[in-house]
């Protein structure tokens, strides 16, 4: 069980050869059928249900529904953070991940509203004026907006009905993109599991590298940029997730436990199949001197960060804009566990397992 590095040149087949006898498509297997799929086949129902709630809504404006209708959102935003590690195969969407489609956030309120007034459809709009920040915006308001104000806006404001029509088509491409994306997994699925080795195109590198870069988004767009660290430490809540609805914790803290999941293997159903940790732990064992000392396996430590994080977001209450003011080194706790938690899934993890980091990114780490 050990790492041995061939003299190839970089980005060549096998450039790193794991020397571990591991199950590789036993792991793609429990990936393709009980996690990704899965996930994806929820994402799409729960789009289905926004759709039918905002049916009954255009149908009906009143307040009940309206909030009938936020309920079924906070349900496909949640369903969102679940399959976003997953930007690769039939999630790119013109070359691009789903999420830079349909999750840009901050949403641009101007072009929202400037797309309604003028009649530019969703589809033929900016990114950050389409998808689930556009949405959050439409449904939730302003700061200060009642819920009267909000039926108002679609039922008696002069752009009341191409306000309406405009969220339909929000939500209409939401379901559009996931429905595709479910439609291609069909034919990919035999693909991604016989894709089986550790150069770049690989299957385990495309899971790597978008776990990586789901990770990091995380990390900077939902933390690190609304507490200032871009900014002189100035803090920016009106960047976060969710601004509207005021759930930016909410979701971050089902993407945490969907990552670790992930990480761990275990399935939509519960059931713990072959995962990352498995592969870590089979790559990168202890050492005799390791162990003499008391260390966690790489795999484990892994583990323990992510524990450690779902520990720290349970400290940040929502809404997260608000508590970025009033409490903002518990938010910094939360960023920090994720920052500690990068060399380890980003460097360690990819040179047991032999793949290499395809993205670019200025971060620093």
């Amino acid at each position: 069980m050990l790492l041995a590095t061939a003299c190839n040149t970089p980005g060549d087949p096998d450039d790193i050869l794991v020397n571990c006898d591991f199950d590789q498509q036993g792991m793609l297997t429990n990936y393709a059928d009980e996690i990704i799929i899965p996930r994806f086949g929820e994402f799409e129902v729960s789009l289905l249900y926004l759709e039918g709630s905002f049916d009954a809504f255009a149908a009906n404006p009143t307040i009940g529904l309206l909030n009938e209708m936020r309920i079924m959102f906070g349900v496909a935003y949640g369903s969102y953070q679940k399959c976003s590690p997953f930007g690769f195969g039939p999630a790119l969407i013109d070359g691009v991940a789903f999420t830079g489609k349909i999750n840009v956030f901050p949403a641009n309120t101007t072009d929202i509203n400037s797309n309604i007034e003028n009649e530019i459809p969703a589809s033929s709009s900016l990114l950050s004026a389409v998808g689930f920040p556009a949405v959050d915006y439409l449904m939730f308001g302003e700061a200060g907006t009642t819920d009267a104000q909000i039926i108002e806006l679609f039922t008696t404001d002069v752009n009341a009905e191409k306000r309406m029509v405009y969220l339909g088509q929000l939500i209409d491409d939401l379901k559009s993109t996931v429905v595709q994306i479910n439609d291609d997994w069909e034919g990919y699925r035999a693909t991604f599991i016989g894709n089986t080795g550790n150069s770049i195109g690989s299957s385990l590198s495309l899971l790597v590298n978008a776990f990586n870069y789901d990770f990091e988004t995380l990390k900077n767009y939902k933390f690190k940029i609304p507490l200032g660290k871009y900014n002189g430490g100035i803090v920016k809540p009106e960047s976060v997730e969710a601004l509207y609805a005021g759930g930016s914790v909410r979701l971050a803290k089902e993407q945490v436990t969907a990552m670790k999941e992930l990480y761990l293997g275990i399935g939509e159903n519960g059931s713990d199949g072959l995962g990352l940790y498995d592969y870590v732990l089979c790559a990168k064992p202890l050492t005799s001197e390791e162990q003499s000392e008391g260390l966690l396996p790489l795999a484990d430590d892994i583990s323990q960060h992510f524990l450690d994080i779902e520990t720290a977001l349970d400290d940040v209450p929502d809404p997260l804009s608000e508590t970025l003011v009033s409490n903002k080194p518990v938010v910094d706790n939360a960023h920090s566990k994720m920052q500690s938690t990068v060399p380890l899934i980003k460097q360690e993890m990819t040179s047991a397992l032999g793949v290499q980091i395809s993205y670019q990114d200025n971060d620093g780490d």
